[in-house]
């Protein structure tokens, strides 16, 4: 039995895409692999889907581009997004790695960020809040993450029964969706 400790990413996507929603935004891209070779993005694609339909708004299939979680998989996923020519007014970057990336494309297509297009990330790692504008994002409680699978370890080793632990995210809001 496979016993794990994260966060929901399923809820996690749901929850920043109604926020950007919330902000105004209806044609959305979703930066980063939705497959089954990447299950937490895509989970969190899943989420941001079902937000987009709760809504009533479109999800363009067009508006997905695989991007791994670097810097420069996000800069790529974003530029072969715009120069696609799709009509986009929101991006959620599956990483923050990756949402770095897009603002990267973005600022040199001339794209201002938040005024034109939205853009939110996921994980909130640290340099999150320190681009330009700072990325809107889910962030994970890795502090709690650890206290968990620490708790679940010692209940195995005591043959204790364990469970699965999804814990949800909270989101932090910054410059990148206006507010």
């Amino acid at each position: 039995k496979i016993v794990s400790v994260g966060c929901n990413n399923f809820h996690g996507g749901y929850q920043i895409t109604e926020h950007v929603i919330q902000n105004g935004r209806k044609n959305f891209a979703f930066l980063g692999e939705a497959s089954l070779h990447a299950p937490e993005f895509l989970e969190r694609y899943n989420g941001h889907c079902k937000a987009i339909e709760a809504h009533n708004l479109s999800i363009n299939k067009r508006c997905q581009v695989d991007a791994i979680s670097t810097e420069e998989s996000g800069y790529r996923a974003a530029c072969q997004l715009i120069e696609s020519g799709e009509q986009f007014d929101a991006i959620f970057g599956a990483s923050d790695l990756i949402a770095v990336g897009a603002l990267k494309a973005l600022i040199e297509h001339n794209i201002n960020v938040p005024e034109d297009v939205a853009l939110v990330g996921f994980d909130d790692i640290p340099i999150s809040a320190f681009t330009s504008p700072p990325i809107t994002t889910a962030k994970q409680n890795t502090i709690l993450a650890g206290e968990l699978l620490v708790n679940s370890l010692v209940k195995l080793i005591q043959g204790e029964p364990v469970k699965t632990i999804l814990m949800p995210t909270s989101l932090v809001v910054r410059k990148t969706c206006g507010s």
